[in-house]
């Protein structure tokens, strides 16, 4: 896997951009935000060492539910989707008609905060 660093102010990704990688955080910070009715973009989680971020859009194929954006000097381990797909595929179905599900919740789940927030 191949090692990013970003700086603060760093886009990592643009919520409905199409999503190719996943970041495992090695460490720093990271702010998930989604931007709401009036265009506003609101915080809906803060990630830090140990997280994974964007891997919903490599799970279900849709585009980036959210943004992702550096609050400390931040490195990660990047996830392809090739490399995300062929571990998946090695793994049990069941598990990943469970990660569709959980995926497919927490979408709904951001959707609603954002609802909340306007």
């Amino acid at each position: 896997m191949e090692s990013r660093t970003y700086r603060i102010g760093d886009m990592i990704f643009t919520e409905g951009d199409a999503g190719e990688e996943a970041y495992l955080i090695k460490s720093g910070e990271v702010k998930i935000t989604k931007i709401a009715k009036d265009e506003t973009p609101r915080t809906i989680a803060t990630v830090k060492t140990g997280n994974i971020i964007g891997e919903m859009a490599l799970i279900d194929d849709k585009p980036r539910a959210a943004s992702a954006i550096v609050l400390a000097p931040t490195e990660v381990l990047v996830v392809s989707k090739e490399e995300f797909q062929k571990r998946l595929s090695k793994s049990d179905p069941v598990i990943s008609l469970l990660m569709q599900s959980f995926t497919n919740r927490l979408r709904q789940q951001a959707q609603q905060i954002i609802e909340l927030l306007s």
